[in-house]
């Protein structure tokens, strides 16, 4: 009689190992592998079973042995299969809710065959997965509501067997890079905070045309002393959370890194000081007599500006498209991160979220390095120790 050979996984938040529920599973190859993290328990096994018509013998024993506290998924063989690997991470992530994570991909048909906790701490932890041939990215995206339910971020992604070389990392710099919007702070030295910020937010959340708002914006600065932008940089420029250990490990990992920005290049000339940046694009404050004259010198910036400057630096670094790792957060950043291998939206505005292939929502900007299928101990063989 013809043999079926099962991939199978099942899991458990209980303190009894999962592996105890495989020994009434026929055919087992092999002794059962088990991980954890947490009160996470997962237990990986292969069978070969009777095909009567379809393995219903082992079905049984499986759905008998996973009575109870525990869960899991199992799925034939078949030549067609794809490796995948999923990467679960944030702040919040513990052992239940990464089984509720495990029991989405076992949803979607995705067994798990292994575990590799990346980090105890940030925390974050890669799966490797088998599952019929499908896009990553609408894995991802089919597992969103699942992994904002849990209040974690979720990516899947093909396996590190096929990551290409490090290429660009590009990122946008308000509220990417930086915690903050450069040009609301230089508002507040104006009296308009409150007006321009409003305006701002619009414009990163697609309500408004990017290059008539920034227009309208800088319109709103005139006259102020040029010496406000250095005490802006001085007294509140912050990059986010993680932005430095970011940008240090890509360095170290062979990653040319750049800022594009709608903002302007008094900031960025700054950041290319602090944090070495390879190359960055932004917007020119116009300034007369020592003060801002309201307006912007030649032209503005704006998400077709920031995917053109990302293609001219793919084609003068002969880079792939899979080479290309780009984050924002706004409106004005989904262009360069749909033309990206791995693009990303960060802490974005839910029009970014939505249409962005992965997303950051409870991690810091370095939970990318996590995605990237690095360990802890690997981000601290590519991250020089620095006075900052």
């Amino acid at each position: 009689m013809a043999q079926t050979a099962y991939r199978i996984n099942v899991f458990s938040t209980a303190a009894e190992s999962p592996c105890n529920a495989l020994d009434a599973v026929p055919g087992l190859m092999g002794a059962p592998e088990e991980y954890a993290f947490g009160t996470f328990r997962l237990a990986t096994a292969t069978a070969e079973g009777a095909n009567s018509p379809v393995g219903e013998g082992l079905d049984r024993a499986l759905r008998g042995a996973m009575e109870g506290a525990l869960a899991g998924g199992w799925r034939t063989v078949r030549a067609e299969d794809r490796g995948y690997r999923a990467v679960v991470l944030g702040g919040q992530l513990d052992g239940h809710r990464l089984a509720g994570m495990a029991a989405a991909l076992n949803g979607q048909g995705l067994v798990i065959t292994s575990m590799r906790v990346l980090s105890p701490t940030f925390a974050a932890v890669e799966l490797s997965l088998v599952g019929a041939p499908a896009d990553p990215r609408h894995l991802t995206r089919a597992l969103r509501p699942a992994a904002e339910s849990a209040g974690v971020d979720l990516a899947v992604l093909p396996p590190l067997a096929v990551t290409p070389e490090p290429g660009l990392l590009m990122m946008d710099m308000d509220s990417t890079l930086l915690a903050v919007e450069c040009i609301d702070e230089i508002a507040e030295h104006a009296g308009v905070k409150e007006q321009v910020a409003a305006i701002t937010e619009r414009a990163m959340n697609g309500e408004l045309d990017f290059k008539g708002s920034l227009v309208e914006r800088v319109k709103m600065l005139e006259g102020l002393s040029e010496s406000v932008l250095d005490s802006v940089y001085r007294e509140r420029i912050v990059p986010n959370p993680g932005a430095r250990r970011l940008v240090e490990t890509a360095r170290g990992l062979g990653f040319k890194v750049a800022v594009v920005s709608g903002g302007f290049t008094y900031f960025t000339d700054r950041l290319t000081e602090d944090f070495q940046l390879d190359f960055t694009n932004a917007n020119v404050l116009e300034v007369a007599d020592g003060r801002l004259t309201g307006r912007v010198l030649g032209d503005i910036v704006d998400g077709e500006r920031k995917a053109a400057t990302l293609r001219e630096l793919r084609d003068r670094l002969g880079l792939s498209s899979e080479q290309l790792m780009v984050m924002g957060d706004g409106a004005n950043d989904l262009s360069m991160i749909g033309e990206a291998g791995l693009g990303l939206a960060f802490h974005a505005k839910p029009v970014v979220r939505a249409q962005a292939p992965y997303n950051l929502i409870h991690s810091s900007l370095d939970g990318v390095l996590y995605i990237l299928g690095l360990s802890d101990a690997d981000i601290a063989a590519h991250h020089p120790p620095t006075a900052h």
